[in-house]
């Protein structure tokens, strides 16, 4: 496994960590009477849906007929380009149902910003060599 592997998978993991921390508060207010913010559900809803994305990125890699994790990346970044692009700005119906659509948008332009920076490393050296700063699914940076 080369490093980028490993950083596909240190994404999806911190993606999941997000979602089952978001998953046990919620489990934790159902039971106790507590009132769940939309904040609460915003990250959550936003961490299912960028888990999903780096699933896709795995499940590329570990399919029977696997690509590399360059086309992984660059597949799945296509993808999302294309659900943003093409995905119906939301101005009717209920508004969870907004508030939903928003977090797969939402998800979907944090995979670009994070892999925008994987991607600029994987095809070409970025300026003078520096390492470029990568956001996590939980909001921290790392080096790439």
């Amino acid at each position: 496994m080369g490093p980028f592997e490993q950083i596909a998978i240190d994404y999806l993991i911190d993606a999941t960590r997000t979602l089952d921390e978001a998953a046990s508060h919620f489990a934790s207010a159902w039971e106790t009477g507590e009132c769940v913010t939309a904040e609460e559900l915003s990250r959550a809803a936003v961490a299912q849906h960028l888990r999903d994305w780096w699933q896709q990125v795995m499940n590329q890699i570990d399919a029977d007929e696997a690509v590399d994790i360059v086309t992984a990346i660059m597949e799945s970044r296509r993808a999302a380009e294309a659900y943003l692009i093409n995905a119906s700005q939301l101005s009717y119906g209920e508004l969870f149902t907004q508030a939903m659509a928003q977090a797969r948008r939402q998800a979907a332009r944090q995979f670009l910003d994070s892999t925008r920076h994987l991607a600029e490393a994987l095809t070409g050296p970025t300026s003078a060599g520096r390492s470029v700063l990568a956001t996590s699914a939980s909001g921290g940076e790392r080096r790439v």
